[in-house]
Formats: structure tokens, sequence, C-alpha cells
């Protein structure tokens, strides 16, 4: 197989690129690329702490990867950055004059793919563009609609093949002008990923102060408003005032009291604001937050229910994982959430936007017995085979052999 391929995969941050896109690097190695990884690598508001940012990279190193440090592409508004980082992106791509180019992201696509213009014409460079989510979706502003549809529809017009991971996605991408529109499963799961070490359940709660009485919810990813872990906090505060929760001088022979910690396990920029929300709601006793964990297998393994309030996603990674681990969940009716769960099965659905739907969909995971909720946990492992990695990587395998005919 000839050695002289050429790919790159092109991310605005880092933790996109090696959190989404090392299989696909694998994959691209196998069919004979050379592949060259280009990013922001000081992104300030990364989900991943300095350790593992470290271990990431090195990952890239082990993997033969020319990494290309790149301006920041974060900020919509920030010119000057995007200008240095759409010139740093052309030169690059024109010197090396790569056969395939996969992108991501919304901001990161629109400039990746401006700079791909000439090489598309001068050398035959094909661009993959992969939308991890649109930013214009069923129920998001009109702005977003006025601005992001029509960027992205402007843009796809330089697309050889856009990939989308949800269904909403791929019925409005097909109504643009890329040469070809693929749905994938997402990025892929890797459904053997956490295994629990044997004693993890008891260890984590025990570190924690947690007793086997307790019911456990969990949220594991970036803290960022669009995680929406605010609404939690606000659901449990009414909870807290209408007497669902167990307190310290709770009369439990007036109605049933549930006794619950939910922990919050991730780093990022609205830390220091989620903790005097949990202050100011007097909620203690209930929230902790776990910071960034490495042993999040253990952590599922301590927890029962799964709460996933994100204001807008993809296709959540986060969310299948604990489906993975056979974990019930409560989750915000949003695009790609309601690909994964259907309301009443694998768990529950409500309004990202309002706490009291989120109130009556715990109230539902709450009164379940252990029983059902390990019944929705496995419909959620069978659903999951679905999104299995390997199955994702034989169809981006085909995709990326394929593109020389498109």
């Amino acid at each position: 197989m000839s050695t002289n391929k050429k790919a790159l995969m092109h991310a605005h941050t880092a933790y996109m690129v090696t959190q989404f896109n090392i299989d696909n690097i694998k994959i691209l190695q196998d069919l004979g690329y050379t592949v060259d990884v280009a990013c922001c690598w000081k992104d300030e508001d990364s989900a991943l702490s300095p350790e593992a940012m470290k271990e990431r990279r090195k990952k890239l190193d082990d993997l033969g990867c020319r990494v290309i440090e790149q301006a920041s592409m974060r900020k919509i508004f920030n010119i000057g950055e995007l200008r240095k980082a759409y010139l740093e992106l052309k030169k690059e791509v024109e010197a090396n004059q790569y056969q395939i180019v996969h992108t991501q992201s919304p901001i990161g696509g629109v400039i990746c793919r401006l700079a791909c213009r000439r090489a598309r014409m001068m050398y035959g460079t094909k661009v993959v563009y992969a939308a991890h989510g649109f930013h214009f979706f069923k129920g998001a502003p009109l702005k977003n609609w006025l601005v992001y549809y029509n960027v992205e529809k402007y843009c796809s017009k330089f697309t050889d093949l856009l990939i989308t991971i949800n269904k909403e996605d791929y019925d409005n991408a097909r109504k643009f002008n890329a040469k070809q529109v693929a749905y994938i499963p997402g990025a892929g799961v890797d459904t053997h990923k956490f295994v629990a070490s044997e004693d993890g359940r008891a260890r984590v709660r025990k570190e924690l102060g947690i007793d086997d009485d307790t019911i456990v919810l969990l949220s594991v990813g970036e803290l960022i408003h669009r995680k929406n872990h605010g609404e939690v906090l606000r659901a449990l505060k009414i909870m807290k005032d209408n007497g669902t929760l167990l307190t310290p001088d709770s009369d439990e022979r007036v109605q049933p009291k549930y006794k619950i910690k939910y922990l919050i396990a991730g780093r990022g920029k609205i830390q220091k604001e989620l903790e005097e929300s949990i202050k100011h709601l007097g909620l203690q006793d209930y929230v902790q937050l776990l910071g960034f964990r490495r042993d999040v297998a253990d952590v599922f393994a301590a927890s029962d229910i799964y709460v996933f309030p994100s204001h807008q996603e993809g296709l959540p990674v986060a969310l299948m994982e604990a489906m993975s681990v056979g974990m019930p969940v409560v989750c915000s009716k949003i695009r790609g959430n309601i690909d994964l769960i259907q309301d009443g099965e694998g768990g529950y659905l409500f309004d990202a936007k309002d706490a009291k739907t989120l109130v009556a969909a715990l109230n539902k995971a709450l009164v379940d017995n252990e029983d059902k909720r390990h019944e929705m946990g496995q419909i959620n492992v069978e659903t999951m085979k679905e999104f299995d990695k390997e199955k994702v990587n034989e169809i981006m395998r085909g995709i990326y052999d394929s593109l020389t005919h498109i």
C-alpha cells in the first residue's frame, strides 16, 4: 500500500481531537495515510486536567502524528484569532497537499473548509466535515437558524462528505449542498470500557460518606452552562422544599421520603458558580462536586440513576457511556437524547427548561424499585450495542476508503 498518502485531522481544541478521533486516526493510518493533527492545544476552558492533556499529547506522539498547534477558534467574535487560524490552516493544507482533511465543530469546521477551498480545486483534497450537533435545532433560538443554518448551508458547498450523528441533523443536512451526506451512530462507544473494580461501589461510597440506603444520582461531564447542571439543583431545591427529600428532621410518617445524593463528576469554568448555587439553595447535604475522576467506572458502579440535563447535544457520549454500563437515566428531551431513550423504557424524559418536569421525572425514577432500575438499565445495554465503537469504526473505514470515488 502507498505510504505517501497524507491526511489531516482537525478540530478547534485538542480535547475534540483526542476525545472523538483517536480511532479515526488509527483507521486512516491502517489505510496507508500519514496523519497530521491540527488544533489549539492551549485551551483554557478544556474539560481535561493538565495531566490528562499531557497524556493525550503523548498518545498522539506515540501514534506518530505531527501536531500542528493552531490559534484558538473558540470565540466567534475574535476575528484576529480566527483569521490567524485560517491562514495557518490554509498554508499547511496547500503545502502538504492532503488527500483527506477531516474537520469538526461549528467554528472550526467553517474555518477549515474555507481554508481548504484552493486545495480542493488544485490537489483534489477531499474534505470531511463531522457535525457533532448543529447549533440550529428544534427549539433553538431564531438567531441560531438565521446565522448558523445559513453559514452551514454556505460552507456545505466546500464539503465532500458531511457526517451527521443524529436523525434531526441528518434530515437538515440533506437540504444542503455537500457532495454526500451520511449518518453514523455517533463517535462510537466502547461498551467494554467501564469495568468497575470488585469493590468499586463500596469503596467510592465509603470515600464519599454515602451509606447503602442512599439513592445516588450521577452526572458526568464538563461544568459549562450548556450541560445545565443548575436545572438539577433547582429541581432538588423544589423537592427539598416540598418534603420529597429526607432531611435529618423529616417525619417519615407524613409521606414517602427519599434519601438521595447527587454527584457531579467533571471540571469546567462554572465550578465556582455551581458551588455558590449549592450553598445558596441549601443543598450542601444533597450535592457533591467530585471534580475530575480517573475511576469513573467505580463512580458509575456507586450510583443508581444517571441524570443528563443538557440543553443541547449532537449524540452525547457521556449519556451513551452511562447506558452502556446499565444505568437507568433521567435526561432532557432534546435532539440526540431522543435518539437513545424512549420515555418510560430506558429512562424518563423532561423539558430542559422546566425544573418542574425534571422533578416529575426524578420522582418516577425514585419510585422505581431496584428491579425496575435494573430492567431499564438492561434495555440501555441492548440499545448501546448498535452504537458500539467497533460498528462505527467499520462505517468510518468504509467512508474513508470510498472518498476517492466522490
